[in-house]
Order: C-alpha cells, then sequence, then structure tokens
C-alpha cells in the first residue's frame, strides 16, 4: 500500500510541476460576462455600431430576413405590387441580384450586418457594413427640397419627439428591394422609422412603409439592435473585379438589375 501511495503521490507532484497553474484555475469561478444592460445611458444618444437581433423581432409580423423561405405573413400588396414581388422572387431564385447598386435604406437595415451612427450637429450619419453605404439624415429643421433627384437612399429628415428619434425619408428610385426577400417598392414610397434606445444595450426602430402602388395600406416592421462597443464595421465596397469573381463562380446573371421581366 505505501509503495502505491508512494506512485499516486509521484503523479500528483508531477501533475503539478507541468501546470503549475491548474489548482488555481480550478479555484476560480468563470469570468461572467459583464452585464451591462442595466448601465446608464442618454436616450438620446445613439452613436456606436449596432447589430441586427432578428430573433427579437414580434412572431405575427413580415420577416425581412426569411432568407431561406417566403416572408410570413406577406405584406398587403396591390395587384401591382403581387405581381412585382413574384417576378422579384423568380428573378432571385434564377440568378442574383448582385449588382453595385445600393441596397437603399430598409434593405440595409435587414441586412445580417451592423450600421455605425455617428451623430453631427446638422445631421445623422448612417455607414452600412455592406456595400460601404453612407445615409444622411438632416436634423436641422430642413423639409424635402423641391429640386432633390429620386435615389437609393432616398431622402432623409429626422426630429426628436420625446425619447424617440423620429426619421421621414421619400424620393427613392424605385430601383431597389424593400427587403432581401424581394418585396417592392416604387416612387411613391413614403418611409417612417421611430428610433428608440430602450436599454443600455438595446436600439427599437419601428418602420412605417406607405407605398400605394406596391400595398393596399401602410404596413409595419418592428427591428432590434444591441450595441456592439467592441466592433469596428468591416465594410468592402462594391468593386466590379469581385462582380466578374462572383460571375466565375456560376453565378450567370448578367446583372439585369431590376429591369428583369418574368419568364413567360
Amino acid at each position: 500500500m505505501r509503495t502505491q501511495r508512494t506512485v499516486w503521490l509521484a503523479l500528483l507532484v508531477a501533475a503539478i510541476a507541468a501546470s503549475p497553474n491548474a489548482f488555481s484555475q480550478a479555484s476560480k469561478p468563470a469570468k461572467a460576462k459583464p452585464d451591462t444592460k442595466n448601465l446608464p445611458y442618454d436616450k438620446h444618444d445613439i452613436t456606436g455600431v449596432w447589430d441586427p437581433a432578428p430573433y427579437m423581432q414580434p412572431k405575427d409580423e413580415v420577416n425581412p430576413l426569411a432568407l431561406n423561405g417566403e416572408p410570413t405573413p406577406l405584406p398587403p400588396f396591390t395587384a401591382w405590387g403581387k405581381q412585382k414581388y413574384e417576378d422579384n422572387v423568380k428573378f432571385i431564385k434564377a440568378g442574383d441580384v448582385n449588382d453595385c447598386d445600393p441596397f437603399g435604406t430598409a434593405r440595409n437595415f435587414f441586412t445580417p450586418r451592423p450600421f455605425e451612427v455617428i451623430q453631427a450637429k446638422d445631421r445623422m450619419l448612417q455607414h452600412y457594413e455592406y456595400y460601404d453605404n453612407w445615409r444622411e439624415i438632416f436634423t436641422d429643421g430642413r423639409g424635402v427640397p423641391d429640386d432633390v433627384d429620386p435615389d437609393f437612399m432616398g431622402y432623409s429628415t429626422g426630429k426628436w419627439d420625446g425619447d424617440a428619434f423620429v426619421v421621414d425619408s421619400s424620393e427613392y428610385n424605385g430601383k431597389q428591394f424593400l427587403t432581401w426577400t424581394g418585396l417592392p417598392l416604387t416612387e411613391s414610397m413614403h418611409q417612417n422609422e421611430r428610433w428608440q434606445r430602450i436599454d443600455h444595450d438595446t436600439l427599437k426602430i419601428y418602420f412605417t412603409f406607405d407605398d400605394p402602388k406596391a400595398y393596399t395600406q401602410p404596413w409595419h416592421i418592428t427591428f432590434f439592435y444591441k450595441l456592439r462597443p467592441d466592433w469596428r464595421l468591416d465594410a468592402h465596397p462594391c468593386t466590379l473585379s469581385e462582380l466578374k469573381k462572383w460571375d466565375s463562380l456560376g453565378h450567370k446573371d448578367n446583372l439585369p438589375g431590376m429591369d428583369y421581366k418574368s419568364p413567360k
């Protein structure tokens, strides 16, 4: 027995020598992730990098990230809007929508990538990771200029309503999808957003889409984003070389863009 105990003692000493921190590591509990949710914060400060949290969206709303199937439920289409949506779905399934056109505001919000908010004196800037897109939201009280040209990103103005930052966007050119799933938008789209920082880590945005050509009535999406203070955007601009590389992999879409016509 003495010999056996001696052998075990020798093995234990060897183990301790090989791993001098074994006991100290075992005795220390694992570090818990810091709970930042309840930290104090300024409800009017929404600067920083925000990452989509689609798992927080109410289940009865249109899912803008239903990449593996049809968003359920569907929004209230007009006859034209339903046909356009079906054409877009066929286009997505037949090839790819990979071109260098800006995604537009809504589709940028509903990507699986983060965006950064930068608050300036007379505007708020959004920097989206996908395609390195930028958006200006003017906060100096101006209206929409009479001579503004319709654009992929539209024209946006914003103001504070209590603790909510309210954004109105219009003047879209209708050459983009509203979401990844191919929901359409037209030049008549009016997009309203209510941003609310509901705790230190969480931004809630309530979107209302009013586009009478594509939808019979305004409809909404509630989406949430989580603050990522340790993140930096890994933004990559779209380039012709990347598109050629994509096509070389067998995605021969010939970049038809939004002028795609569904097959007879």
